[in-house]
Parts: C-alpha cells; sequence; structure tokens
C-alpha cells in the first residue's frame, strides 16, 4: 500500500514557488506513518536547536494542480518546521511573501508554534477546496512532529488551509486561514459510531478530525457511514470541519462541512483518488457504494447519479465528497 506517497520528496532547499505550467510535477513516493499524537521516543543523538533541514514536498505526477499544491504544500510544511525557541514572526520569515501580509500570517501560525519545541512538518496529502481562474484553496494535510529539550518526540497532524491567488501567472501565497483547530482530549462518553470511526484500523484520521469527533461536531449518519465503508477496504480522511474553509469555495453558501455533514476522503485502498479515476477502481467502487447507501450528496471524478445527489468538478478529481443528510 502507497498511503502517503505524497510525503516527502527532493528539493530541500528549493524556492517555495514554482513553475506557472500546473500540468507538470514530479514524485518521489515514500510511505505514510499513520498519523499520531503519541510520544514516538527519545532521539539517539544529542537535541539541537536548530532548525530542521528539510526535504520539501513534491506533488505526485498525476496532480492536475501540481504548482498549486507544490505552492500550499511547501508554505504548510514551512508553517510548522522552526528552531526551538522560534517566534511566530520568525517562522513566518521562512515563508513566501503573503498577499494578507507578515503580521496576519504570523498571527494566523501562532497555534503551531510551541514554545521551547523544535519542529519538523511533513506533507500527507494537499487536497483542494476550491479553485477560481485567479483564487486556489488547499487543505493541507500537514504532520508535525516535535522535540522537547530531553529530545523526547511527538507528533500531531494538522489540516491547514491554506489559499492562493494569482493574475496572469504562478500562483502566489495568499495566506494561511486556520492551522486545523485546537486538542480536544478524547471524552468517555462517545457515541458507537464515533467510537467505531476513532477506533478503527481501516480509517485513517488526521487529529484535527479527530477534535472534531471528541468535540461531538460531527453528525451521528456521517460517522456511521464512514464505519460501515471501511468495514471492507481503506479510508483515508483529509478533513471533516476543522481545516476546511467555513463556505463553498467563492461563495457565500455555508459548507455542509461546518455542520458536521460531510467528509473529504483523499485516498481509498492506499491509492490516492487522484490515481483512481477509472470505472474499476476501489474509489469508484466506493463512490458507487455511498450513494446505494443513500448519501444526500457525492462529490467526486465522475457524476454518478442524476440532480442533485452527484456531482463532479475540477476541485472533486482528487478526493470524494461525502455529504449525510442530519437524520
Amino acid at each position: 500500500m502507497r498511503l502517503g506517497m505524497m510525503l516527502l520528496a527532493a528539493g530541500a532547499l528549493a524556492a517555495l514557488a514554482g513553475c506557472a505550467d500546473d500540468r507538470s510535477a514530479q514524485s518521489t513516493p515514500t510511505s505514510e506513518q499513520r498519523p499520531t499524537q503519541a510520544i514516538v521516543g527519545p532521539i539517539d543523538t544529542p537535541t539541537s536547536d536548530a532548525r530542521p533541514e528539510i526535504e520539501l514536498y513534491e506533488p505526485i505526477e498525476a496532480e492536475e494542480y501540481a504548482n498549486a499544491k507544490r505552492v500550499a504544500g511547501r508554505a504548510a510544511q514551512r508553517a510548522v518546521t522552526y528552531a526551538r525557541g522560534a517566534t511566530a514572526r520568525e517562522v513566518v520569515d521562512s515563508l513566501p511573501p503573503a498577499t494578507a501580509g507578515e503580521a496576519a500570517l504570523a498571527e494566523a501560525i501562532e497555534p503551531v508554534v510551541e514554545p521551547g519545541m523544535r519542529s519538523e512538518g511533513e506533507i500527507v496529502y494537499p487536497q483542494l477546496s476550491g479553485v477560481t481562474p485567479t483564487s486556489l484553496g488547499a487543505m493541507v494535510v500537514t504532520r508535525q512532529t516535535l522535540e522537547d529539550r530531553e529530545g523526547q518526540r511527538s507528533s500531531v497532524t494538522r489540516v491547514l488551509d491554506v489559499r492562493l491567488r494569482r493574475s496572469g501567472g504562478p500562483w502566489t501565497l495568499e495566506r494561511i486561514a486556520s492551522v486545523g483547530g485546537s486538542p480536544r482530549e478524547r471524552p468517555d462518553d462517545l457515541s458507537e459510531a464515533a467510537e467505531r470511526v476513532l477506533d478503527s484500523s481501516n480509517i485513517t484520521l488526521p487529529d484535527s478530525a479527530r477534535w472534531d469527533i471528541h468535540r461531538g461536531e460531527v453528525a451521528p449518519s456521517l460517522l456511521s457511514a464512514l464505519a460501515d465503508a471501511a468495514g471492507d477496504r481503506e479510508l483515508s480522511v483529509a478533513v471533516l470541519d476543522s481545516g476546511h474553509p467555513p463556505n463553498v469555495w467563492a461563495s457565500e453558501t455555508p459548507s455542509a462541512h461546518g455542520s458536521g455533514l460531510a467528509a473529504d476522503i483523499w485516498a481509498v485502498d492506499g491509492e490516492p483518488v487522484i490515481e483512481q479515476r477509472t470505472t474499476d477502481s476501489s474509489a469508484y467502487k466506493l463512490a458507487e457504494s455511498f450513494l446505494a447507501g443513500g448519501a444526500r450528496q457525492l462529490g467526486s471524478p465522475w457524476d454518478l447519479a442524476p440532480g442533485f445527489r452527484s456531482f463532479t468538478d475540477d476541485v472533486h478529481q482528487d478526493h470524494l465528497h461525502l455529504q449525510q443528510s442530519a437524520g
């Protein structure tokens, strides 16, 4: 399985901005680790306070918005890569200039700049949240590994809402709109559906999504649909609510994610949806099963049903958007 073929690739000292052509990319797949907040152990070498050297994210070959994902992924990666003792304003210095300005960018990333910690970022996957000719959003699933002064390491996987702009040239950073919510301990009184999702070995969730479930903000109907689908296949969820834009892109319409009624799945059975756009793929079969199971709406690389219930567009080539009814 290749659950994280798009974690990291060559280019440690490459510039954040890429070429203007958004149909080209390189691929150097590696293996993905399951997101966790657990202590992953002490390092064997003396601790360092310096900013970690990182291999910058490179999108896979199949991406249709490769350059945009490169810019968004690298911005998110750098936002959670810093030396011990760095301030948010100092971290911003490693990011490309943002339309929103340095102060706004520093305020946005401050929650992920942990005092006394050294931090390193890896990109799990940057999923599209919206696109127009001049704007693009990517929900960047980002693994942050923190190291304390004793060399103990822990990791957390957040969804960073990264916004880009362009005007007759390549994509550039506009702002980071959110960093995927705040931690919430798992309560003891979770619903059966919530426990099935959180404890499933076939569902990979970023911690941002786990916190949504811990807070009780995800509809039972959606949790049940995810748990049922994971009975005979593996699902990699990009986002539930935290990290998703509050509105449907470039509109005033509230997103179903904000009501806890929608989930985005970026990989099925270990393969990214962007690489599964044939009708014999696991992603296609999962999409069909969601509709057969009564999904209120499904966005995917295919239009599988007439009317409101199924749709496809440029944004939904890289994931399945599952929306359930509240009841």
